[in-house]
C-alpha cells in the first residue's frame, strides 16, 4: 500500500500565508523547512523605498515588479519564495524554502542563505525584528537554546510543539522550533504566520519602552513643578504674583502638551500592538510541555511588565496636565475674585467722584445763575434809568431791586432747561 510524503509549498494572499501540501508515493514524514522574517522600519516614505528595493529584486529575478502604490509582493525564486508586505510602521520580508536535510533544528543553515545576498545586505530601513522558523517531523535530541531558557508549549490541539527562548542567536535572529507532529502543512501555515506575528508585534510594542526612559526626567520636573504652583496657591502673594503664577502654569501646561504630542502615538500603537500579541498567542491555544514556561508565560513576565510601565507614563502624562489645569482654574478663580474686588473699589471710587463732580457741577450752576443775574440786572438798571427820564415818578432803584427774584428765576429756569437737554431729558 503506498504511503505519501507532504513536502511544502508556501505561497501569500492579501489575507495571510496559506500553506498547500502536495502528496507523492514515498513513507510518511514532513520534509524539514526552515523560514526567516527581516521586520524593517524606513520611516515615512519607506513604503516606496521598500517597494523599489523588492521591484530591484523581481528584476534580478526576471519576475514580474510590484506596481506603483503596491504594499505586497511574492516572488517565487523556484527552491524559495519570498513575501514582502508593508504594514503601518515597518516592512516584512518573509522567506520560505524546503530544507532535505535530516535535522535543521541547529541553524546552521537559514532560509536566507538561497536569497542574493547583495541584494539583502542593501535592505533600506532599520532592522526591528529578525526570526528563524525551522519545521521538523520530530523533536530534535538536541535543541539550540540553554535548557534553563527554553519556552515550550503544544499548540493547535496538540498537534504542534513549539520550542523557543525568544533570545537573539548568535546572528540576532530569534530561532523557534516547531515539531509537526500532525503532518499538516496548511496548520503549520497558520502557527507559523502566527508566531512571525508574535515577535513582530512584540518588538513593535517594545518600542515605546525607550520612550518612557527618555521623558522620565521631564515628566518628574513637570509633576514637581505643578506641585510647587499648587502648594504656591495656598499662599497669599497678592495680585501681581498670582497673575505670574499663572502664567508659569501656561507654559507648563504647553510643556506637557508638547510632550504628550510626542509620545501619544507611541505609547497607543503600544497598547494596540500588545493587544494583537495577546490575541495571537490565545489563538494558538497553548499547553504547557514538560513543565516549562509556554509564550503567554513569556509575554507575561516580560512584556506585560514594560507594557504597564508605557501605560503607567501615559497616564502620569494626562495626571500632571490634568494638575495644572486644575490649579491653573483654582488660581485664575482667585484673580478673577481679586480683580473684582479691585473694580468695585474702583467703582466706588468713580461713584464718589461722580458726587464730587455733581456736587461741584451745582456749585457752578448756582454761581452761573448769580453772575448772569448780576449782568441782567445791570442792563435792565440801564434801561429802568431811561425809562425814569420818560416816566416821571418812576424810581429806577426801586424798579431794578424788583427785578433782581424775576431774573434770577428766569436765569435758573433757562439753565436747568439747558442742562435737561444736554442730558437728554425733557424740560422741568
Amino acid at each position: 500500500m503506498a504511503t505519501t510524503t507532504k513536502t511544502w509549498r508556501f505561497h501569500a494572499d492579501r489575507d495571510g500565508l496559506l500553506a498547500e501540501a502536495h502528496a507523492r508515493p514515498s513513507t510518511p514524514v514532513v520534509a524539514p523547512m526552515l523560514s526567516s522574517r527581516i521586520a524593517t522600519m524606513a520611516g515615512p516614505g519607506g513604503a516606496e523605498v521598500d517597494r523599489a528595493h523588492m521591484a530591484a529584486l523581481c528584476r534580478k529575478m526576471g519576475a514580474s515588479e510590484p506596481g506603483p502604490g503596491a504594499r505586497w509582493c511574492v516572488l517565487d525564486g523556484g527552491a524559495w519564495r519570498l513575501r514582502w508586505e508593508r504594514h503601518t510602521e515597518v516592512s516584512t520580508w518573509t522567506v520560505f524554502r524546503n530544507a532535505p536535510e535530516a535535522s535543521i533544528a541547529d541553524f546552521a543553515q537559514t532560509a536566507l542563505d538561497v536569497v542574493p545576498q547583495d541584494w539583502l545586505s542593501a535592505m533600506p530601513g532599520e532592522v526591528l525584528a529578525a526570526c528563524h522558523i525551522a519545521i521538523v517531523a520530530e523533536t530534535p535530541a538536541h535543541l539550540p537554546f540553554a535548557d534553563g531558557d527554553i519556552i515550550a508549549s503544544s499548540v493547535g490541539g496538540a498537534g504542534f510543539t513549539i520550542y523557543t527562548d525568544f533570545r537573539a542567536g548568535p546572528d540576532a535572529f530569534t530561532r523557534f522550533v516547531i515539531v509537526d507532529q500532525q503532518d499538516s502543512p496548511a496548520a503549520a501555515g497558520r502557527v507559523l504566520q502566527q508566531l512571525f506575528e508574535i515577535e513582530t508585534y512584540r518588538l513593535l510594542a517594545m518600542l515605546a519602552f525607550p520612550v518612557v526612559s527618555r521623558i522620565a526626567p521631564s515628566l518628574t520636573r513637570l509633576e514637581t513643578e505643578a506641585a510647587t504652583a499648587a502648594q504656591q496657591v495656598m499662599e497669599e502673594g497678592g495680585v501681581d504674583a498670582d497673575r505670574a503664577l499663572l502664567s508659569r502654569l501656561a507654559a507648563l501646561a504647553g510643556e506637557a502638551e508638547t510632550l504628550v504630542g510626542q509620545t501619544g502615538f507611541r505609547f497607543s500603537a503600544a497598547q494596540a500592538y500588545q493587544g494583537l500579541v495577546q490575541e495571537r498567542i490565545s489563538q494558538l491555544r497553548e499547553r504547557q510541555v514538560e513543565g516549562r514556561p509556554s509564550i503567554a508565560d513569556f509575554m507575561e513576565r516580560r512584556l506585560a511588565p514594560a507594557m504597564r510601565t508605557c501605560a503607567s507614563a501615559a497616564l502620569r502624562q494626562q495626571d500632571v496636565i490634568a494638575r495644572i489645569a486644575r490649579t491653573a482654574q483654582m488660581l485664575n478663580t482667585r484673580v478673577e475674585v481679586a480683580s473684582e474686588a479691585i473694580n468695585v473699589g474702583l467703582l466706588a471710587s468713580m461713584d464718589r467722584r461722580s458726587q464730587e463732580q455733581l456736587r461741584l457741577q451745582q456749585t457752578v450752576e448756582g454761581l452761573s445763575v448769580a453772575a448772569i443775574t448780576y449782568y441782567t440786572v445791570g442792563v435792565l438798571d440801564y434801561g429802568m434809568k431811561a425809562a425814569a427820564e420818560l416816566i416821571p415818578g418812576l424810581n429806577a432803584s426801586l424798579a431794578t431791586g424788583a427785578a433782581i427774584p424775576v431774573a434770577a428765576f428766569l436765569v435758573w429756569r433757562a439753565l436747568r432747561r439747558v442742562r435737561a437737554h444736554i442730558n437728554g431729558g425733557g424740560s422741568s
